[in-house]
This record gives C-alpha cells, structure tokens and sequence, in this order.
C-alpha cells in the first residue's frame, strides 16, 4: 500500500474490554505550516537519538512536548498543547464495540469515560505524532519503509477510510441473546 499524507492512520488498543481502535486523520496542511518548527524539530531530536520505527512512535509525543516546553511554546493559547496536540485529539477517534456493533467516539470523550486509560492515550498521541512528523517532512517514497516497518512493529495500519467506514468494515461482534431455554443436566452420573 502506498503511504502518504491523506491516508489516515489506525492504532489497535488492547483494552481491558478487548481490542478497541484508534482512527487518526492527518492534519491539514495550514495546521502542519502552523507547526512546522515543531514538527522538524521533534523528527530531528528523534533521528539524532536514534528512536526510529521501534521506539519513535512511543515517545514522540513527550519529546515534543519537552521541545516545546524548552523553547516556551507548549502552554498559552497559541502553544503547542492548545493548537497541534488539541487538533491531533480533536481529529482522533476510538473505535469500540457497543450493544449494536461498533461505535465511534471522539478520542477525548474515550478518555474521559475510561474506555482508554492514560497510558493508552499516551501511546496513541505518541504514534500520531510519529506518524504526522514522517508523513509531513518526509516524500512518500522516503516515508513508506519506514512506516511499513512502524506498522508492523506496533501493529498499525495506513488506510483510507474514514472512521465510520472503517468501523463498518470490522467483524460485527456482539452479545449473542439468550433463548431462555435452559441446558438439560446430564443423566450420566460423574
């Protein structure tokens, strides 16, 4: 498959419910020149350390965040906490089985109702941004073994449908009704 910048990025989750998903939208090319500076720096620290397909995708988002709040642009209404990383939640969405199949929630709201635990978010945060940084600073034809190699480490994947759609094409999974009838004891002694 063909990698680039419009393809969106899904992460699986195992959850204590099972494997949910995150669907992740890259962002727009006026977010990406809003941040550019950021965005080459994190890829930059990240290379210059090493931290490539194995560990990269796991820390990328705290090293930005360290690169930000070392040149005093992570907080305040134009800082990268409130502008990059709130777009990147904002066009992240959790993928999770409900009474009626799959259901899609907001990233923030999955969070917030603990379908995904801290430590998951944080590893979600932390592929997306991997992901936006190779994707934005790299040709497709530099990005594609790296991150075919990120996919198959972390189990990722590269597609492009949207969120519903996505979710649409998963197995439908849910509770099978009981028919009230009840299992006859076995006439066997043990």
């Amino acid at each position: 498959m063909k990698l680039d910048k419009r393809l969106n990025l899904v992460i699986p989750i195992d959850s204590d419910s099972g494997r949910i998903y995150a669907h992740s939208v890259p962002i727009s090319r006026e977010v990406f020149e809003a941040n550019i500076f950021i965005i080459s720096k994190t890829l930059s620290v990240l290379y210059e350390d090493g931290l490539t397909a194995f560990a990269g995708p796991r820390v990328a988002a705290t090293m930005m965040k360290n690169i930000a709040i070392d040149r005093g642009i992570w907080e305040g209404p134009h800082g990268v906490e409130n502008t990059l990383m709130n777009e990147i939640r904002r066009l992240t969405n959790v993928v999770i089985p409900g009474e009626r199949g799959w259901t899609t929630i907001p990233f923030d709201d999955a969070v917030r109702s603990g379908a995904i635990d801290a430590d998951a978010a944080s590893e979600v945060e932390g592929q997306v941004v991997f992901f936006t940084c190779i994707c934005w600073m790299h040709k497709p034809k530099e990005a594609n073994p790296l991150l075919q190699g990120v996919h198959e480490i972390w189990e990722s994947q590269s597609t492009s449908l949207n969120s519903t759609e996505w979710a649409n094409s998963l197995p439908t999974s849910m509770p099978e009704e009981s028919s009230g009838v009840m299992a006859t004891a076995s006439s066997i002694p043990s």
